[in-house]
């Protein structure tokens, strides 16, 4: 009987074998549909996100601006007048392309450390070649600086990217 007992173990482990082959194929086509999908998944995932994250780094690239301003102390005989044609010469400055959220205004701080510049003119620029190649040579740019610089004692000009 053993033998015969030995032959049934075989012939049934022979079964489980062929059986296991049959399963093994299907478990690996299985295997690799399922690793082919979640590779294709994981790549698409990924390059969507750096694609997002490379916009929204140019998206804060995009909205970093030059900030221009100009510190004025204007000389203590500036008539009203006069003072009417720089503050209007002032805002004329917005025709020019490039240009951004112009101001212009007098000194309010209540610190007193003004250093004698009582009023400043400050704008925004998106790059850098709107200040220089469009700005600064602009015809009503330097209609401005004719204007107001016999009118000053002191001017400061300070630019950073905000």
């Amino acid at each position: 009987m053993s033998g015969s007992f030995f032959f049934l173990i075989k012939s049934n482990t022979l079964d489980k074998i062929q059986i296991l082959k049959k399963i093994g194929t299907t478990d690996r086509l299985s295997f690799f549909i399922l690793a082919v999908f979640y590779s294709i998944t994981f790549l698409v995932g990924y390059f969507k996100v750096s694609g997002q994250e490379q916009s929204n780094e140019q998206t804060l690239d995009d909205s970093k601006k030059l900030i221009h301003i100009v510190l004025i102390e204007f000389k203590s005989t500036v008539s009203k007048t006069d003072m009417q044609l720089v503050v209007d010469a002032a805002y004329s400055l917005q025709q020019i392309e490039g240009v951004k959220d112009l101001n212009f205004g007098e000194n309010t701080s209540p610190e007193g450390l003004n250093k004698d510049y009582t009023h400043s003119l400050t704008m925004k620029f998106n790059t850098a070649e709107d200040r220089d190649s469009v700005y600064l040579p602009n015809q009503i740019h330097q209609k401005f600086v004719k204007l107001f610089l016999p009118l000053t004692e002191s001017v400061l000009v300070y630019d950073y990217w905000e």
